[in-house]
């Protein structure tokens, strides 16, 4: 969500909510197609920075008497930093320009992340099947890749992944399926062929309009999405579905 965040070197090292989907729907793909490639969204999907977030929002808006509404931040989530800055901006009707409201809440960010930054459950179990099953990993988020690179290289994941999309790398961000069609032509495979991650509404949309098989992980921080159109809603990226929609592909 955020662009060229300093990722700080003193970082430390599962949820259930209410969602609108398919436990396992293959709506849109009639024929289950061998899964060749995987891509992960990262903010909320490996890292719990989505929480991160809303922390750091809450204490930028709580001063001037405001409170970040659940609405506010469906809205936001997945977007392209100064779109979802701009929904807030809005909502609000905050007389701080784009750059001010942006600069408060990123140091919020960066104060808030060695206490609460951690990877998402079960993501490393999942990342170590992937590994030695030989399937191709990538990400691709609505924030920059240099701050996604950061701090996938802060927990020594960097080297794993083929390559990063952020959200410099396409015109039109999430729910726009530009950035997954991208990934699938870096990928060199059909959409199809690629399972892609995301925890976000805006995400999933993405995924399921590209025509990849997309996994909804709904973490505490998306009550309320509508994950219509996934192929499967996981409870956590630990969820043993995940493994078996892998091994019947």
């Amino acid at each position: 969500m955020f662009g060229n965040i300093p990722i700080l070197s003193s970082i430390c090292r599962g949820n259930t909510s209410l969602v609108i989907g398919a436990s396992f729907s293959t709506s849109k793909r009639k024929g289950m197609t061998m899964i060749k490639g995987v891509v992960f969204d990262l903010d909320g999907l490996i890292f719990n920075t989505e929480d991160v977030f809303i922390r750091a929002t809450n204490e930028f808006l709580l001063p001037l008497g405001l409170e970040y509404e659940d609405q506010v931040r469906r809205r936001m989530m997945g977007q392209q930093a100064d779109v979802s800055l701009q929904i807030l901006k809005d909502h609000y009707r905050l007389a701080h320009t784009i750059i001010e409201i942006r600069s408060g809440i990123e140091a919020n960010f960066i104060a808030a992340l060695p206490e609460m930054l951690n990877v998402m459950p079960g993501f490393e179990e999942l990342r170590t099947y992937l590994i030695h099953q030989s399937i191709p990993m990538a990400v691709c988020t609505s924030s920059s890749s240099i701050y996604a690179e950061q701090l996938l290289e802060e927990f020594g994941y960097l080297k794993e992944f083929e390559f990063v999309l952020g959200a410099e790398d396409v015109e039109n961000g999430k729910p726009a399926p530009d950035c997954y069609h991208l990934a699938c032509r870096r990928l060199d495979l059909l959409p199809g062929q690629v399972m892609v991650f995301e925890d976000s509404e805006n995400g999933c949309r993405a995924a399921v309009e590209a025509g990849t098989f997309a996994v909804a992980v709904p973490g505490s921080h998306n009550c309320g999405h509508n994950y219509l159109g996934a192929s499967l809603v996981a409870n956590s990226l630990a969820d043993p579905r995940i493994k078996m929609a892998l091994q019947k592909s």
